[in-house]
C-alpha cells in the first residue's frame, strides 16, 4: 500500500512537471513571437519617422524656393512697372 501511494504521488508530480514544462514552452514561444512582432513594428515606426523627416526637409526646400521665386517676381514687376512709367 505504501508503494502505491508513493507511485501515485510520483505520477502526480511528474504530470504536474510535464504540464508546467509544456505550458512554459508554449508561453516562451508566444512571448518570443510577440517580441519579434514588436521589433518589426518598431522598425516600421523608425522607417516612417525617417520618411517623414525626409518629406519635411523637401517641404522646407520647396518653401524656400517659392519665397525666392516670389521675391524675383516682385523685383521683375518693379522693373517692368518702372520701365512703363518712363
Amino acid at each position: 500500500m505504501e508503494y502505491s501511494i508513493v507511485i501515485s504521488v510520483c505520477s502526480l508530480l511528474l504530470a504536474i512537471y510535464t504540464f508546467l514544462s509544456k505550458n512554459n514552452k508554449d508561453n516562451t514561444s508566444q512571448l518570443t513571437t510577440v517580441i519579434v512582432k514588436l521589433e518589426n513594428i518598431s522598425e516600421g515606426i523608425s522607417d516612417i519617422k525617417n520618411e517623414l523627416n525626409s518629406v519635411k526637409e523637401d517641404q522646407r526646400k520647396d518653401h524656400d524656393e517659392i519665397v525666392r521665386i516670389n521675391e524675383s517676381l516682385k523685383s521683375a514687376w518693379k522693373i517692368i512697372n518702372g520701365n512703363e512709367t518712363k
